[in-house]
């Protein structure tokens, strides 16, 4: 397939990088941030953090502009455990519900500034541990109508919903593709979609291409973050198809069937790895699996995948490319 996608990095993983063991990456200013992700060849942009990558807003102008990025996504924090220790889009808090919209809509209002499309906020805050913790009617309606009023502060900026399944709650009420689509539906603005974060997905025991023809068909699929996780619920963020190699074959052929030429961003964990390294090898990967998927055809594997019951010809045609004929 012809490339036609766009390589974002998300600057938040090029800085202090830690868990409740040990301390991975270093603490780097924005700039050493930028100077980082500009070494990698195929990025065309970057996703910036609100409200901490907007500390010092000639210094993003300036360095959007001395490196060339382009800014198509802005993420959106609402995890703080100072406002939201009991939840963000769903609390019971009218104070922190109004915090959580006003970041969105200030968000929103840097995205128009710098030219980009979109915001995007994976609600980590809103979830639960326990049983009886929290009001189940009173959480998602709180969380509809915070994403509406959001929403509503423009039009002419997308608002995304990154759905994940845990961490750091046992259970975060946006957890899958069913639940965001379920939000999208209820709010019903033309300026909500979700962030397909393709990790995400496997760790809610889905199938990112099935998730991505769904949200296709709604025209939900707004981003996607490329990763790959093992798919036991963890978030791992790890370098694309190392896992889940024909999953994320099948992903790629999907995204030319329903036609997204959208941002495909950059979300891996360098833990034991260069942050620029890991990057550039990711986005390889891609590459290289579209490289192979353009080599086999899509309109040869669609042939294959129409037809029932044909598994050992599909898998005999795609493996094809892998590994030479043994001589007889």
């Amino acid at each position: 397939m012809e490339m036609q996608w766009k390589f974002c990095a998300n600057a938040g993983f090029f800085g202090l990088r830690r868990d409740r063991f040990v301390q991975y990456q270093p603490d780097r200013t924005l700039a050493e941030k930028f100077e980082l992700i500009g070494r990698i060849e195929s990025i065309q942009g970057i996703e910036l953090k609100y409200p901490f990558d907007f500390q010092d807003m000639p210094l993003v102008r300036r360095l959007l502009s001395e490196y060339g990025f382009a800014s198509p996504v802005i993420n959106v924090d609402t995890k703080d455990v100072n406002h939201f220790r009991y939840g963000a889009l769903s609390a019971r808090s009218q104070q922190a519900r109004s915090q959580a919209v006003r970041l969105l809509r200030e968000a929103m209002d840097l995205a128009a500034e710098f030219g980009a499309e979109m915001v995007t906020t994976c609600p980590l805050a809103d979830g639960y541990d326990y049983p009886f913790q929290i009001d189940h009617t009173a959480a998602w309606a709180h969380f509809i109508d915070t994403v509406g009023s959001a929403a509503a502060h423009r039009r002419d900026v997308k608002l995304l919903l990154e759905y994940q399944p845990h961490e750091p709650h046992a259970n975060v009420l946006l957890s899958n593709v069913g639940k965001a689509m379920h939000v999208c539906a209820e709010v019903g603005a033309d300026n909500v979609g979700v962030n397909l974060d393709v990790g995400h997905s496997f760790a809610a025991g889905e199938s990112p291409a099935e998730a991505a023809a769904l949200l296709a068909a709604k025209g939900l699929l707004c981003y996607i973050h490329t990763n790959d996780n093992t798919g036991e619920g963890g978030d791992w963020d790890m370098l694309s198809g190392s896992v889940h190699f024909w999953h994320w074959l099948e992903l790629l052929h999907t995204l030319g069937r329903v036609g997204y030429t959208g941002w495909l961003g950059g979300d891996i964990a360098p833990k034991h790895m260069a942050p620029d390294q890991a990057y550039a090898t990711n986005f390889l990967l891609i590459r290289r699996m579209a490289a192979m998927l353009d080599r086999l055809g899509a309109e040869r594997i669609s042939e294959l995948v129409e037809k029932d019951g044909n598994t050992p010809e599909i898998y005999a045609y795609l493996s094809s490319l892998l590994v030479p004929e043994a001589e007889a």
